[in-house]
């Protein structure tokens, strides 16, 4: 992202990977983000570490309750930590070795702005292009993914209308409010805005350039 904005807030990315038939959700953003995450979900201490691939996978338990049911089902954090970037997921029902074993299926390459995840060995697999997700002032939480042909189902039937970073689509979630898709030449960009700048938002978004680079 480049432009006129306060682009100085970090970032977090979510990936969903396969390994055979069951799914796991990773999200990466700064180590300060990954404890924030585990403290959310009711993390209070970590039980194990172990050195992988350079940095530290750290597992901790918890329990998810289901509102319906109000059974619980207990849950393993684990997260593994780099310099000054996280990959972190949750296994239900996981064990330490459990985790151990997935972190060993990607290969994590940590750069000065984040951590590269890629799937390894013919059971591990990217099911969808990663999001990455950003909080941009005065303008909104920025949604960012791969403009493929599963993530253009999710452009309205309607026109766009043209901007400098592409087509513009305006739509509304009843009971939740207003957002924007931007759609450039390789990319989906949901906009959801802060109410108070909804009607600021195209012409800010002239402002911002937003692109795929790598």
């Amino acid at each position: 992202m480049s432009g006129s904005h306060d682009l100085s807030r970090p970032f977090t990315s979510v990936a969903r990977i396969a390994v055979g038939d069951r799914l796991h959700e990773i999200s990466s953003g700064t180590n300060a983000d990954a404890r924030a995450w585990a403290h959310d979900i009711g993390v209070r201490s970590f039980d194990d570490e172990f050195r992988i691939q350079g940095g530290r996978l750290r597992v901790g338990r918890t329990s998810a309750r289901d509102p319906d049911t109000r059974s619980a089902d207990p849950v393993l954090a684990a997260i593994w930590e780099g310099r000054r970037h996280a990959v972190f997921t949750h296994l239900y029902h996981g064990r330490p070795a459990d985790a151990v074993a997935f972190f060993h299926g990607l290969r994590l390459t940590e750069h000065p702005d984040g951590v590269v995840a890629v799937a390894r060995g013919r059971a591990v697999r990217r099911t969808e292009p990663a999001d990455l997700v950003k909080e941009v002032p005065e303008l909104g939480l920025l949604e960012v993914t791969a403009l493929t042909t599963t993530t253009r189902r999710r452009l309205p039937a309607w026109r766009g209308a043209r901007v400098a970073g592409g087509e513009l689509f305006r739509d509304e979630i009843e009971g939740q409010g207003r957002y924007f898709l931007l759609a450039t030449t390789s990319l989906l960009v949901t906009v959801l805005p802060d109410e108070e700048w909804v009607q600021e938002v195209p012409r800010r978004l002239a402002g911002l350039a937003v692109e795929a680079v790598g």
